[in-house]
C-alpha cells in the first residue's frame, strides 16, 4: 500500500446495511450481487474492496471467507475484510491469507483491540483503527490523537507496526456540526505529523443531509488530501470522485507527470 504514495481507493459497495436486495442475497448464500458489484467498483478505480456480510440472518463465519476470496479472485484487487464478528475476522484471514490484506476495524476500546489484534498481527495484514469508544467520537483533534497513540501502541505490543496501522479521524456530518469538517481535517494532519502512520477516512458521512452530496464529499476529500490522508473509503461510483481524488495526488505532487490521472482519465473517457 505504501509504494506509490497515491490515495488508495477502498470501495465500499459491498456492505448489505441499508441495501435489503444484497442483503437477503446473502441470507441465502448467494454472491452474484456482491461479485458484480466489486467487479463495477474495480472498473471504476477502486485500489481495494472493502467486504461486509454482516446483516441478520447471515452465516458471517462461513460466507465472509468465501465472499472474501472470490472478490479477490474476481477483481484481482486486494480486499479489505470488514466485520465486528472476531470469528468471522478469523475465518476470512485464514482463507486469505496475504499481507494485502486489510481488517476493518477495531476502536479504541480495549476489548476490541484485545479481539482483532491478535488476528491482524498473525496474519501480518493491515488494520483501521477508529479514534473513537464505546464513549463516542472524541470532540477536537487533541482527543483523537490520544485514542491513536492507544491503538498504535498496542497493535506494537502484537507486532503490527505502525505503518500498517491505518487510523481513521472520523466524520461527522457537516449540517449538524459546522466545525465537522475542520476538526477532522486537523486530527488527519496532527495524527500524520504526531504518529507518521498512515490516516484513512471515510467521507460520506461529511455531507450527510445536505444535496448534490458527491460534490461535498469530493471536495472534503480533496481537503482531506491536503491534510496529509492516505487512502479514503468511498463509492468509486460516485460521478467525478475517483477523478477529484486522482486530480488532488497530481496537484500536490503524489502524482508525478500526471501519470495516473492520464491513465485513469483514459480509461474512463
Amino acid at each position: 500500500m505504501e509504494s506509490t504514495g497515491l490515495t488508495v481507493i477502498i470501495g465500499e459497495r459491498i456492505n448489505p446495511t441499508g441495501r435489503s436486495k444484497l442483503a437477503e442475497e446473502l441470507r441465502e448464500g448467494k454472491l452474484e450481487r456482491a461479485l458484480a458489484d466489486a467487479a463495477a467498483q474495480a472498473e471504476a478505480g477502486a485500489d481495494y474492496i472493502d467486504v461486509n456480510v454482516g446483516a441478520p440472518g447471515v452465516d458471517e463465519v462461513g460466507l465472509l471467507p468465501r465472499l472474501v476470496t472470490e472478490v479477490a479472485e474476481r477483481t484481482g484487487l486486494p480486499v479489505c475484510i470488514d466485520s465486528a464478528d472476531p470469528a468471522a475476522l478469523a475465518a476470512a484471514l485464514e482463507a486469505y491469507a496475504v499481507p494485502e490484506a486489510m481488517v476493518n476495524s477495531i476502536t479504541a476500546d480495549d476489548e476490541s483491540m484485545d479481539a482483532v489484534l491478535p488476528l491482524v498481527g498473525k496474519a501480518g495484514c493491515y488494520v483501521i483503527a477508529m479514534t473513537k469508544d464505546r464513549e463516542g467520537i472524541p470532540p477536537t483533534p487533541e482527543d483523537r490523537l490520544a485514542k491513536a497513540r492507544k491503538m498504535v501502541e498496542r497493535a506494537a505490543s502484537f507486532g503490527i507496526p505502525s505503518e500498517r496501522v491505518l487510523v481513521d479521524c472520523l466524520t461527522i456530518p457537516a449540517a449538524t456540526d459546522g466545525e465537522a469538517a475542520a476538526v477532522t481535517l486537523a486530527s488527519i494532519s496532527l495524527i500524520r505529523e504526531e504518529l507518521g502512520c498512515p490516516v484513512v477516512l471515510g467521507a460520506s458521512n461529511i455531507s450527510f443531509g445536505m444535496p448534490e452530496r458527491p460534490a461535498i464529499n469530493a471536495a472534503f476529500l480533496c481537503l482531506a488530501i491536503r491534510a496529509g490522508l492516505n487512502a479514503a473509503i468511498v463509492n468509486p461510483l460516485e460521478p467525478g470522485l475517483v477523478l477529484a481524488v486522482r486530480a488532488a495526488d497530481f496537484l500536490l505532487g503524489k502524482d508525478r507527470m500526471g501519470r495516473a490521472y492520464l491513465k485513469y482519465y483514459r480509461a474512463h473517457r
